[in-house]
């Protein structure tokens, strides 16, 4: 009896989800949970690291904090490979740990230890995370009589829901970002935040960024040049070239500013030009990048560039169809962030962190390495 009972937890190790949870190793996050325990007692009955691992297995396992515990009393064998070789928490246990102990703010900062902890494994094996910035948004369905202001009625998805905002590396579709928006909020208006926690976290250069045509939006452009990365967007159908972003157009609006300091005569550098007019009329500098862009929307370069946004739908998909991301059961945009965040650590946890840490290199979003 003790060989089979050996020979199931190895199985549960090789093939489940709690198999997985138990092998990957997150002692690295150890310091950041340890900073929302104001006392050492507090987390020697359940260790912090077994109570991160039951919310990612209650999350995949699409379960709420009554229906896991009910479900790990009946598999106690699954509840020790998560570290509760004795007892169990209560729900009640659970909820207090993931909405007051951690909240949105804890999870944040898990989800970014563990985005770096990522960026380091990649990059022992010469991958760059991110060096491309793929954007988009997706919708999170609100719950029944959610009267949040960011919940309104989306008349192309129609769906009452809030939108959630999302940044993966353009070559592995790895996440590194995420964020809450209204209903009806423009994306287009969410990239310089996005952008700059992205190149805060990261410490690394972002040469392009790569979005629908929501986000291809002068303001956008000139951010991009501000800033020295690539803007690769989509187009509106009826999209014609801007007669105020040429060249000529921005010459002759140039040559108005003759008494700026900066003014120098023509003949004259047109990147002497575009630095100028950023700083007094910076929408048309905005306009002639999206200019540039319009005339290389038809090139191989730019369609290769573009079609990565693909990239963004696989993860959307991995989390609705996954884990069951799509519909929030909480009412509220504190509720709905803390959703949003849980579910990206689980999946960077399940899927390129435990592949990396097991040698993998190559498909990292997959999630068919374990029976869920």
């Amino acid at each position: 009896m003790v060989g089979l009972s050996q020979n199931k937890t190895s199985l549960l190790q090789v093939f489940s989800l709690a198999g997985l949870l138990a092998l990957v190793s997150l002692d690295f996050l150890r310091p950041v949970l340890l900073l929302h325990y104001a006392e050492a007692w507090r987390w020697k009955k359940f260790d912090c690291i077994a109570m991160l691992k039951l919310t990612v297995f209650r999350i995949i396992k699409r379960k709420n904090r009554c229906a896991v515990i009910r479900y790990l009393r009946l598999f106690p064998e699954q509840a020790a490979l998560l570290g509760f070789e004795k007892v169990l928490p209560s729900p009640k246990s659970v909820w207090h740990w993931e909405k007051i102990r951690l909240g949105t703010a804890g999870f944040r900062q898990l989800f970014d230890s563990t985005v770096w902890n990522i960026k380091i494994l990649l990059k022992s094996i010469g991958v760059v995370l991110a060096r491309i910035l793929c954007v988009d948004s997706t919708p999170l369905v609100a719950c029944r009589n959610d009267n949040d202001p960011f919940v309104a009625f989306h008349p192309h998805y129609k769906k009452y829901m809030y939108k959630t905002d999302t940044a993966t590396c353009g070559k592995t579709g790895i996440p590194v970002d995420y964020g809450l928006n209204a209903s009806t909020g423009y994306d287009g208006h969410q990239l310089p935040a996005v952008f700059e926690r992205v190149t805060n976290l990261l410490k690394e250069i972002i040469e392009i960024v790569v979005g629908d045509c929501h986000y291809n939006t002068f303001d956008n452009q000139l951010f991009a040049y501000q800033k020295g990365f690539r803007l690769v967007g989509g187009f509106e159908e009826n999209h014609e070239l801007d007669e105020k972003g040429t060249t000529k157009y921005l010459l002759e609006e140039y040559k108005k500013y003759w008494q700026d300091g900066e003014y120098i005569p023509p003949p004259i550098n047109f990147v002497h030009v575009l630095r100028v007019l950023a700083r007094l009329e910076p929408e048309l500098v905005g306009r002639y990048f999206k200019n540039q862009a319009f005339l290389a929307k038809e090139t191989s370069e730019y369609k290769k560039i573009k079609g990565r946004r693909s990239l963004e739908e696989s993860l959307h998909s991995a989390l609705k169809d996954h884990q069951g991301f799509e519909k929030l059961r909480e009412k509220g945009a504190k509720n709905a962030e803390l959703h949003i965040a849980m579910h990206h650590l689980a999946l960077l946890i399940t899927s390129p962190l435990s592949l990396l840490q097991q040698g993998e290199t190559k498909n990292l979003m997959r999630y068919t390495h374990y029976e869920p």
